[in-house]
């Protein structure tokens, strides 16, 4: 009897079950304790309402009247723009350093090296 007792009071009780427990004890306070919970949460809720209400809506109309949006669209599409360029200038540097362990330069190559020092605006260093 007593080794079940203890087996018993081993158990971990889960947190609804000690919930359970304080309400069947102490109904007074549990309704407290609810009442509390609701009535900061319509409470929270309200001011929530107010808050996008008369803050974040009138905000939203000021930034769209200052073309804000677009602005970061293309602030993001210029840091875009300047990594593709980077990585082409490093394709182009690439192909320029072929060009410069190539023995025999053909024409076309020649064309191609001067394209790719105009177009990258790479001074010639030979």
């Amino acid at each position: 009897m007593e080794q079940q007792q203890k087996i018993i009071s081993n158990e971990k009780i889960t947190l609804w079950k000690r919930a359970e427990h304080f309400a069947e004890k102490q109904p007074k306070k549990t309704f407290y304790i609810m009442f509390g919970l609701i009535f900061f949460s319509v409470l929270f809720t309200i001011g929530n309402l107010i808050y996008v209400h008369k803050v974040s809506v009138p905000e939203y109309e000021k930034m769209k009247r200052q073309n804000i949006l677009t602005d970061a669209t293309n602030s993001f599409g210029k840091t875009v723009r300047e990594a593709e360029n980077i990585l082409d200038m490093r394709e182009a540097l690439k192909e320029l350093d072929y060009y410069s362990r190539k023995k025999v330069l053909s024409a076309s190559d020649s064309i191609r090296i001067r394209y790719l020092l105009d177009k990258y605006q790479i001074k010639n260093k030979q």
